[in-house]
């Protein structure tokens, strides 16, 4: 297949282009600069010069290629509106059978507690990312024009240093690990590696539709995270806990993703798309894992 992908020098981009590449497609990679063309050429992509505001440049991916992947970060208000507006040109210009996966994310189903929640469960996104639920049905009307809507939602990505958990450890060399509220709020996970599997086997089925949650084994208490992080950061486990209020006076509400109490089912994936993310789960994989 022929696949453009917007976002592929970030850490999932970098994982999922890795990964088609490995299973014989060409990718084409939305690219802003020489380091990031650098990037995707090392990867084995082709780099197409432009941003999330050149819609011409999108318009035409959009056309000549088999499936679009957006994997593009969204940091503000401002990436919000680029994402809408390049969103409104693919699904405008795609051909019929055109494939579009859209990355959401788990924190769409807001605080679940004890609850494994499900692709079909109602949606209390956290302000953080307010926005995304209108993004993903807006994907998801575009199967009305024939267009293989996708959209996944990844829990809390893990591996090879990148993500939450590696900004965990590395903060973790700088004293004590400082954490929100008591930690007992429990993150579902999913390695990058396996994620991008899902990703791959989302584009590559035909019967692929919908919407699809990424994530592998039981959710973990987030102050089990830490600790095993701390340790990998070089120390002894020690954490700190975070008032909720100071926290958000810290970090915005970035803290309230943290404090997320939240499980997910990938049963439809597995079901479906014969996914099976069979990698060292996070605390496996932190204690062997030691930042000198």
């Amino acid at each position: 297949m022929r696949i453009f992908v917007t976002g592929a020098t970030g850490y999932i981009g970098r994982s999922v282009v890795a990964e088609l590449r490995r299973r014989g497609h060409h990718v084409a990679a939305l690219v802003r600069s020489d380091v990031a063309s650098a990037t995707v050429r090392a990867l084995g992509a082709e780099p197409v010069h432009g941003s999330l505001d050149a819609l011409d440049v999108i318009e035409l991916a959009a056309r000549e290629h088999d499936a679009t992947i957006d994997l593009a970060g969204i940091a503000g208000p401002d990436d919000v509106a680029r994402e809408s507006r390049a969103l409104d040109v693919l699904l405008r210009v795609a051909p019929n059978d055109h494939a579009l996966l859209y990355t959401s994310g788990g924190w769409v189903y807001g605080d679940r507690g004890d609850a494994v929640v499900d692709e079909d469960a109602p949606l209390k996104p956290l302000p953080l990312v307010a926005w995304r639920p209108s993004h993903e049905q807006r994907v998801l009307a575009g199967r009305e024009r024939g267009i293989r809507s996708v959209v996944i939602r990844p829990g809390v990505v893990y591996g090879d240093g990148g993500g939450i958990v590696g900004r965990l450890v590395a903060s973790a060399a700088n004293g004590p690990l400082k954490i929100v509220g008591s930690g007992t709020n429990r993150w579902p996970l999913v390695r990058v590696d396996a994620l991008a599997e899902l990703y791959a086997a989302a584009v590559e089925q035909p019967a692929a539709n919908g919407i699809y949650n990424g994530v592998a084994g039981a959710a973990v208490p987030y102050v089990e995270i830490a600790r095993a992080a701390a340790r990998a950061g070089g120390g002894d486990g020690t954490i700190e806990h975070l008032t909720l209020e100071n926290a958000r006076a810290m970090m915005g509400p970035f803290a309230e993703a943290l404090a997320l109490d939240l499980q997910m089912s990938a049963d439809k994936a597995k079901r479906e798309l014969g996914w099976q993310p069979h990698r060292p789960t996070v605390l496996e994989e932190l204690a062997n894992t030691v930042v000198p």
